[in-house]
């Protein structure tokens, strides 16, 4: 009898620790949640209750149920929010619990939703399609941003709307040499259309308002993010460390924001967007939508029923971050910082213009020991780091390896030590 109680009091402490350590010490930087789903679409409502890809949880994610809908979401009330996918818009009252189909008069796919509050909402998607409720979905009808002889030949990716007033939409030509970023102040009666060649400024995917002034745009296949402080009337490029296309993003915060790419890829910023770093997600999959509850708690969502959620913002930063807009005079390595150092240190350097750079560390036999950057670069100047943590005490070497595009030969290379002491 003694030996049982022993077992069972064993599988009782066991049971206590992994709550404890689920709870009180939660996962650091984000991590897998191991569910049987993913997809698009996220909304919280507060650290308990929310929605991913049509599950719905109350209780921190621990549980989930599914209420029979996925996709974009937006939620004006508490628990009133719309939804769309494909061609169909649904509506519910109860976060989630019971969705109702309304009526679509477009037979276009839907590929974005927003609704500045419980009545006033619009949703677009291909063919030029933006359509407009001001009852809270009962009615829905079109409206025409762009030239009606010409709208099927866009695809509008992202509406969203900082009142009932002002809003903007972001798209890209089908044809691929054109990008849009169209405004209205009026609820949609008039238009503003800024045309953008798609080869400069990339095809626009998504977008995020932090309010009338302040907003961002995501491309696809371009290393920057768009930023505008003026309502859209002027964009500056803010260097990212990617080119995979950017398909979400959020901001909590006026300071902190997020981005979801291809390849498993999320992007942060805490000042204002104007620099972005990547963070570890340990997964390769195409992450579709991101949400965060607050600076640090966030949720994140992709195909191969991927759902990544952090509480701590996402963890530091990794890989190479671009650290200045200015464009540099000249190639330039410096000295890594610290030096000595252990076992993370950082190594700074400036491309004068856009290049394919290769940053590689040596040990002192000259063996290649890791390879910190190999890809192209646009002009700016960028911070690498690398974690020796794997590695022993002792003198290293890294090198920087710059070329041009087109060009099979180095047009800089430069070399410095560093020292590892543990």
């Amino acid at each position: 009898m003694k030996t049982q109680l022993t077992k069972y009091n064993s599988k009782l402490v066991l049971l206590i620790v992994f709550f404890l350590s689920s709870t009180i010490f939660p996962q650091q930087g984000w991590y897998n949640m191991n569910l049987s789903f993913g997809g698009e679409g996220i909304h919280f409502k507060d650290l308990n209750t929310g929605i991913i890809s049509g599950y719905k949880t109350t209780n921190g994610g621990f549980t989930w149920n599914y209420t029979g809908f996925g996709g974009p979401m937006s939620f004006p009330g508490t628990s009133i929010g719309y939804a769309t996918g494909g061609g169909l818009i649904f509506k519910t009252t109860n976060f989630g619990d019971n969705w109702i189909i309304q009526n679509n008069p477009t037979p276009e796919n839907l590929s974005s939703i927003h609704f500045p509050d419980v009545n006033t909402g619009f949703a677009c998607g291909g063919g030029g399609t933006l359509i407009k409720t001001t009852n809270g979905g009962n009615n829905w009808f079109i409206v025409e941003p762009i030239n009606q002889s010409l709208k099927f030949a866009f695809y509008f990716s992202s509406v969203f709307f900082t009142d009932v007033q002002t809003g903007y939409i972001a798209g890209s030509k089908y044809a691929g040499d054109t990008s849009v970023f169209i405004k209205t102040t009026d609820g949609g009666v008039n238009w503003n259309v800024q045309r953008f060649t798609i080869s400069n400024w990339g095809i626009f995917t998504s977008m995020f308002f932090i309010n009338s002034s302040t907003g961002f745009i995501g491309s696809a296949t371009h290393a920057y993010v768009l930023k505008t402080i003026n309502g859209g009337a002027n964009w500056n490029q803010v260097m990212i460390p990617t080119t995979n296309s950017i398909y979400s993003m959020f901001f909590p915060s006026a300071s902190t924001g997020y981005a979801s790419c291809f390849g498993g890829q999320i992007l942060k910023s805490t000042n204002n967007g104007n620099n972005w770093f990547l963070q570890t997600t340990g997964t390769g999959s195409v992450l579709y939508s991101i949400f965060f509850i607050n600076d640090l708690t966030g949720y994140c969502s992709g195909d191969n029923n991927t759902v990544l959620k952090t509480t701590d913002g996402g963890g530091p930063p990794i890989g190479i971050t671009p650290i200045s807009n200015e464009v540099p005079v000249d190639y330039m390595l410096k000295q890594n910082y610290p030096n000595p150092f252990n076992p993370t240190t950082n190594i700074e350097f400036s491309l004068p213009r856009s290049s394919f750079v290769r940053l590689v560390v040596f040990d002192m036999l000259g063996r290649e020991v890791e390879t910190l950057v190999n890809e192209n670069l646009s002009a700016s100047t960028f911070k690498a780091d690398w974690n020796a943590s794997n590695y022993p005490s002792g003198i290293y070497f890294y090198r920087l390896e710059v070329r041009q595009a087109g060009s099979s030969t180095n047009g800089f290379v430069e070399s410095r030590k560093m020292i590892l002491i543990k």
